[in-house]
């Protein structure tokens, strides 16, 4: 399996990347003119099926506006609170308390790892596209060989977070288009 962002710069001062994912590929860049280009040159060398505009790519739900394209994972936050039976409860404003010290614990009831684990690894996923809740997610991460209670609160507190802003997500502002 090979995967991997690659860029390329055109002699206009354009950029083309290619995102691959096992046998998907993400097309995009700064100018429309020169991405055709470039997937005729694809085309003419592989068999490649074009889907037009992007919809999903690796969970990611895409969407297009005015402004730009945001990208947002509100099925799989939805999963995630289903998965954990967290669906019933109240929402939280922030990812984390405020000043909050997260420490080893040692006095702490010990927490399933295995369970532990997967629910950080899906944050980790989530914070692709909401980086809102990437310093709560890196903080408890660092206590996946320690796992006390008190670290379980923290990832609920996260998914809690979540339950409140489930619409969130990057935006990727238009910019301006390419002369070709």
């Amino acid at each position: 399996m090979e995967y991997g962002v690659y860029i390329q710069h055109t002699s206009e001062g354009n950029m083309i990347m290619v995102g691959l994912y096992v046998d998907d590929i993400l097309l995009t860049g700064s100018c429309s003119y020169e991405i055709v280009k470039f997937k005729k040159v694809l085309m003419n060398e592989f068999e490649i099926t074009d889907l037009e505009k992007l919809i999903y790519f690796l969970g990611m739900e895409v969407l297009y506006s005015k402004k730009g394209i945001i990208l947002h994972q509100l099925k799989y936050e939805l999963e995630l609170l289903k998965r954990y039976k967290l669906t019933n409860y109240k929402s939280a404003v922030t990812p984390a308390e405020m000043n909050h010290k997260l420490d080893s614990d040692a006095e702490g009831d010990d927490v399933d790892a295995t369970t532990f684990k997967q629910l950080v690894g899906s944050l980790r996923y989530l914070s692709n596209t909401r980086h809102d809740i990437c310093y709560a997610v890196e903080m408890v991460s660092r206590f996946m060989n320690e796992l006390k209670w008190s670290h379980y609160q923290v990832v609920v507190r996260i998914l809690r977070y979540i339950k409140g802003t489930l619409k969130f997500g990057v935006m990727f502002p238009s910019g301006d288009e390419c002369e070709s």
